[in-house]
């Protein structure tokens, strides 16, 4: 141990401050030959407290032609601890953390180099036992690599002497052994789960209690308390430092080992399916546990890889429509968001109608999904209903337009809604938000934040302030976490000075909420943006399939508005659909669905539509196309002011291109063919 530094010599005038602390002295003092020699000094003064005075020393170090073996040798000598301090000394950075990176860097190559581990796994059943021991610390060394090696190459030996010597090694390599083994008890090949077995017990994890070998009633009561303790929120394991868990998989057939990383909630839901698959496997009878499983497999595959690969959806091809209509039903009740929109898929694809009515006069479980907080869920619910096209009203009917209309409101947009306590304070939040791409909404009322946050089919996230007002925030918070548009939308509660606790324990109370101070810079406005996109999670659309959402939505209103589906009230989504008329993609939707609507209103939008010389002349011309079909199954139901003012534009249009003249005449012509009032003739354009 170094004694503490002594205070320099004072300067003067005429002399430098020479150095009294005899330590500091010997580590400046020391003769620098080898590449450790000038490790060791710079170790000495971080350790000393004075990193500055070894920055030349590193100046010195940083320009030797260094190896990458060199830079292992000073990792294994000096230990990683040393790196770590050298990379974090702000005098001597960024050259420091950059040598200690290369020095790690380098290490790491040459422990997991795949020529030296299969060297290592060999020596593992060499006849000389200082040989095994020493290649026993060395594999258990090198982490991850070395724990993958040896019980990959357990399941590929057939010799028993160099098994047992693999099982020894493994069991050296706790706690990152238990993962893979964990992984590796799914083998068919019994020998090896036995091996696995008796690893996984001597290291006694906790997580392989449900799963190891025993009798069926010990097995089905571990498994129960598992799933129980799992559903009430604890992890399979500890996450990292970006809240992520690690699981493996274990590939019988290539008899290879992977991994991969999920956030910590998606862990716990895939490892509930493995223990949830497994207690159905132990008592296939037991009804419950069969849907349970079901249930979570289908949640966990859409988190493991493409829904459309999973094998569990065999299983829903096979099921019947009842089957799906309970498994709908299960979802909903315990908030699988993807094994909802499978089982609502299915029953659109296999079902009838007829899934749709009840006994009771009550929605069923697939009507009762258009008000699930989950976007996805609502989404499949309607593609579901739309592929049914019931002819009849049937209990829930009325949510549909309301729900198509939310859905067509959307643009693909990415949006966000601020509510601060004064307009000054929100309009400059959302032009902050600007700068992060969000267009936001701004308001200083707490009804109004409501409100715009339901009708916003394209808002991403919220910015509410605690001393909002007209509700205040307990009541704002509370409505939009109960509204199914705004349930899982991640919000920022903003605390004034002073306010930050009390915004916290708020924000605990409620899901995808968190608290921070106002934010007075970009960076802030930055960091809380970041902050909530990772709130969102799998829960988030992202801006394009918003939009797609928003072009079948209006499809789906241009087939409901032929009025073959009188219970639908249609009408009342008019507003939505004129507003899509002007989206880049749902305007030929939108003007098909107008040119059904027998309302004064369709024929006065797709009019204004069509006369709008700025739009493109082919929507143009369908728009006129549709209004000249409106007219003639409804009549012409234009006001006399609106028919004169087509009349004033065509007569303005004498120095109009070709097309744009084309359109406005045919605009004249269908009004022409009905018109029930007089008005003056148009005079024709000038040459």
């Amino acid at each position: 141990a170094f004694a503490a530094p002594a205070a320099a010599t004072p300067a003067t005038a005429d002399a430098p401050v020479i150095e009294s602390n005899p330590a500091v002295r010997a580590a400046l003092e020391i003769p620098r030959k080898e590449p450790a020699d000038y490790f060791q000094a710079i170790t000495w003064l971080i350790e000393l407290d004075r990193p500055e005075l070894a920055k030349p020393i590193l100046d010195e170090l940083t320009k030797l032609p260094l190896t990458g073996a060199q830079r292992a040798v000073l990792v294994e000598q000096f230990g990683s601890r040393s790196m770590l301090r050298l990379a974090r000394a702000k005098p001597l950075a960024p050259a420091g953390a950059e040598f200690a990176d290369a020095c790690m860097k380098a290490a790491a190559a040459i422990t997991n180099d795949p020529k030296r581990i299969a060297a290592l796994v060999a020596q593992l059943a060499d006849p000389s036992a200082e040989i095994r021991v020493m290649a026993r610390n060395d594999l258990a060394a090198t982490g991850r690599a070395g724990v993958v090696a040896t019980l990959e190459a357990l399941a590929n030996e057939t010799d028993p002497a160099r098994r047992e010597a693999l099982v020894a090694a493994a069991g050296q390599m706790d706690p990152l052994v238990v993962g893979p083994l964990l992984a590796m008890l799914d083998t068919r090949d019994e020998q090896l789960q036995l091996e696995v077995a008796d690893l996984l017990k001597q290291l006694r994890a906790p997580q392989a209690i449900p799963l190891l070998p025993q009798p069926a009633d010990s097995a089905e009561r571990a498994l129960t308390i598992a799933l129980h303790n799992y559903r009430r929120g604890m992890l399979p394991f500890a996450p990292d430092e970006s809240e992520q868990i690690e699981l493996w998989q274990w590939d019988d057939a290539t008899k290879k080992l992977a991994s991969t990383r999920y956030p910590a909630d998606e862990a716990r839901i895939i490892w509930m399916a493995r223990l949830a698959r497994e207690l159905a496997r132990i008592q296939p009878g037991n009804q419950a546990y069969v849907k349970q499983a079901r249930l979570l497999q289908l949640e966990a595959a859409a988190l493991v890889a493409p829904a459309s690969q999973s094998p569990i959806l065999d299983e829903l091809r096979t099921a019947d429509v009842m089957e799906l209509d309970e498994l709908l039903a299960d979802a909903l009740k315990s908030n699988y968001a993807y094994a909802a929109v499978a089982a609502a898929d299915a029953l659109g694809e296999r079902g009838t109608a007829d899934v749709l009515y009840s006994a009771d006069s009550q929605p069923t479980a697939l009507a009762n999904a258009l008000q699930h907080p989950n976007r996805r869920v609502r989404f499949a619910a309607l593609r579901a209903i739309m592929r049914l096209d019931p002819k009849s009203p049937y209990p829930g009917s009325s949510r549909v337009p309301e729900a198509l209309a939310w859905f067509a409101a959307g643009t693909g947009e990415r949006r966000a809604l601020v509510a601060m306590p004064t307009a000054v304070a929100a309009t400059n939040l959302a032009g902050m938000l600007a700068g992060e791409q969000l267009h936001a909404d701004a308001t200083d009322r707490g009804r109004d934040a409501v409100d715009l946050a339901r009708a916003m089919p394209d808002l991403e996230m919220i910015f509410v302030d605690m001393h909002i007002d007209g509700p205040d925030i307990r009541q704002v918070l509370y409505e939009l976490r109960t509204s199914p548009t705004t349930a899982e939308i991640p919000i920022a509660l903003l605390a004034p000075s002073g306010r930050l606790a009390a915004a916290e324990q708020l924000a605990a109370e409620h899901t995808r909420v968190i608290a921070a101070p106002r934010p007075h810079s970009a960076e802030a406005v930055a960091r809380l943006v970041e902050q909530l996109t990772t709130l969102s999670g799998r829960f988030a659309v992202p801006a394009d399939a918003r939009a797609a959402e928003a072009v079948e939505a209006v499809t789906w209103l241009s087939k409901l508005a032929s009025g073959e589906r009188p219970f639908y009230k249609i009408r009342r989504t008019e507003p939505v659909i004129e507003a899509a008329l002007y989206g880049s993609t749902t305007a030929e939707p939108a003007i098909a669905a107008l040119a059904q609507l027998g309302a004064p209103e369709s024929q006065c939008a797709l009019v204004n539509f069509a006369s709008q010389p700025t739009l493109s002349i082919t929507v143009r011309s369908q728009a006129a196309d549709a209004f000249r079909k409106n007219v003639a199954a409804h009549g012409l139901l234009l006001t006399s002011s609106e028919i004169l003012t087509q009349y004033d534009r065509y007569n303005a249009s004498e120095r109009a291109d070709a097309d744009t003249q084309r359109v406005l005449g045919s605009l004249l012509d269908s009004i022409e063919s009905r018109r029930n009032v007089e008005a003056p003739r148009p005079l024709p354009p000038q040459p």
